[in-house]
């Protein structure tokens, strides 16, 4: 949150993803913190899932093999995912 306090987590559950490229990813074990205004994903929290990291030219990629997982472009020194939230 910037302050340095700690949130509290209100939830962990499953979500889906629907990437740029229109295929659903899940992510698991998703915290929900009511108190961020934004979504955030632990890129770190992916790595360990088995992803890899690669940033150029201000896009960041995480892959798994040969294919792109999700991808991201840069704004003003944050990255933001190119896709959207599957509800319903």
């Amino acid at each position: 949150m910037g302050d340095d306090r700690p949130c509290h987590i209100e939830g962990i559950d499953t979500f889906l993803v629907k990437m740029f490229h229109r295929i659903v990813q899940e992510l698991k074990d998703v915290r929900y913190v009511s108190q961020l205004k934004r979504n955030l994903i632990s890129i770190d929290a992916l790595e360990a899932l088995g992803l890899e990291v690669s940033i150029r030219d201000e896009v960041l990629k995480m892959v798994k093999g040969s294919m792109v997982i999700l991808k991201g472009v840069r704004r003003n020194n944050v990255y933001y995912l190119k896709g959207s939230m599957v509800t319903g």
